[in-house]
């Protein structure tokens, strides 16, 4: 791990392969760097994982959506070759806002379980709601959050054998419940509003992912394929943890971005 300095902060890097990155790579609510280990092995990338703001070993402050746009431009910005950003579940959320900010820092964009953002009253629902699992989390702990958070039937990861279950598991468990909070707070759903129009006039090559038995991302990746009048990638057999349950199929998606 290195760690790149950020006017807001300490960014910590994942390295998968020798630098320069190809891909970056953003990890979901709960997760770090660590997450995109073994999809790394299965394509012919080089990985560069930050742990996002609130996550891992990464301390940047304050955790806003802006301060986490900042941190990955400075790593995207260190790259002598603009990299695929790809981001899952949270990390789109921050790499779809990156791009917006910074679209000449990335050759293309892969949002994986991820929407582009929320309308009004949409929005300010979903921020009440955030903030009082925000709360929770510092009242029971990493621990037995982890474990309610894995209970959830959108978040489980029960269809995965039972030695990637417990990989998956440790790497959460690495964060701390003040961190999480913090990040539910300052870069959850509630942070941005819907960025669809901006999406659709992206320069950049994006492409959207959904597990097929995620009916939620999966209507949210149509909506974003739609705007740009594309198609989303669909895996049939996986649900919102695609990269987990089915990684080789998101392999594909950027092996076939690196030959373009």
């Amino acid at each position: 791990m290195t760690a790149i300095a950020t006017p807001h902060g300490g960014l910590w890097v994942r390295s998968y392969g020798n630098p320069p990155a190809e891909v970056v790579g953003l990890h979901g609510f709960t997760l770090h760097g660590g997450m995109f280990a073994e999809l790394a092995e299965l394509t012919n990338a080089t990985f560069a994982a930050p742990d996002l703001p609130g996550h891992g070993r990464s301390t940047i402050e304050p955790i806003t959506m802006s301060t986490a746009v900042t941190a990955v431009a400075s790593l995207l910005a260190a790259s002598p070759e603009p990299p695929i950003l790809m981001g899952y579940s949270q990390g789109g959320r921050v790499g779809l806002q990156t791009a917006l900010a910074h679209p000449t820092l990335l050759r293309a964009l892969v949002l994986v379980s991820a929407s582009a953002g929320l309308p009004e009253p949409d929005r300010r629902v979903r921020r009440v709601a955030d903030n009082a699992l925000a709360d929770r989390i510092e009242s029971i702990g990493i621990e037995r959050f982890i474990n309610e958070w894995l209970a959830n039937p959108m978040t489980s990861t029960r269809t995965v054998a039972a030695a990637d279950r417990e990989t998956d598991r440790a790497r959460r468990l690495e964060n701390s419940a003040a961190g999480l909070a913090a990040a539910l707070r300052g870069i959850g759903q509630a942070a941005v509003t819907d960025s669809s129009a901006a999406l659709a006039s992206l320069p950049t090559p994006v492409v959207c992912v959904a597990g097929g038995r995620d009916e939620m991302y999966t209507a949210a990746a149509w909506r974003m394929a739609r705007a740009r009048s594309e198609r989303p990638v669909i895996v049939a057999r996986a649900g919102h943890n695609v990269i987990l349950e089915a990684p080789e199929a998101v392999a594909d998606v950027i092996n076939g971005l690196l030959s373009l």
